[in-house]
């Protein structure tokens, strides 16, 4: 019983370790990728505001000059825009979904950290007294066991140890 108790509470300290780190990992994506949202947004309105400025240009054909002096048609431009507005959904989707994992990490946590709860220092102390009365207890088999060994041995019985 000890044993199976030691198991499980090993076993939940590891578990919500795992969790933690899980936790922690996910809170550092995220922020990453909040980050590159921001990067992207701010990207976006720069394209926007050159989409506005080569707009107002007077236009020869359908080329234009980036600000770079590279020749551009409209259809690259949008290219580009519908890419960006892409990745960004994607960004989006990643972030919204990297959040639930992280709530549903982050409730699976507290529920486990609320079951240790209910574990106090009172239980502690009975697991210690368990374990130190059955160290005790082997101790007493192994010399019940000797002293059978040498009653066996006086009258030529034949002794096998169980385990």
């Amino acid at each position: 019983m000890y044993n199976d108790l030691q198991k499980r509470y090993v076993k939940e300290i590891k578990t919500n370790q795992d969790q933690s780190e899980a936790i922690k990992n996910l809170t550092i994506k995220i922020h990453e990728l909040e980050h590159n949202l921001q990067d992207q947004r701010q990207r976006i309105e720069q394209l926007e505001c050159k989409k506005v400025s080569w707009k107002t240009r007077p236009v020869s054909g359908k080329r234009s000059r980036t600000p770079e002096g590279q020749v551009t048609s409209l259809r690259d431009v949008s290219k580009k825009e519908s890419c960006c507005s892409k990745y960004l959904e994607l960004l989006l989707k990643e972030i919204k979904k990297l959040k639930k994992e992280n709530e549903k990490l982050s409730t699976e946590r507290r529920a486990l950290k609320n079951e240790l709860a209910g574990l106090d220092k009172d239980f502690f102390e009975e697991i210690e007294d368990l374990k130190h009365a059955v160290q005790e207890s082997v101790k007493l088999n192994n010399q019940y066991e000797k002293c059978l060994k040498q009653i066996s041995v006086m009258y030529g019985l034949p002794f096998t140890a169980h385990l």
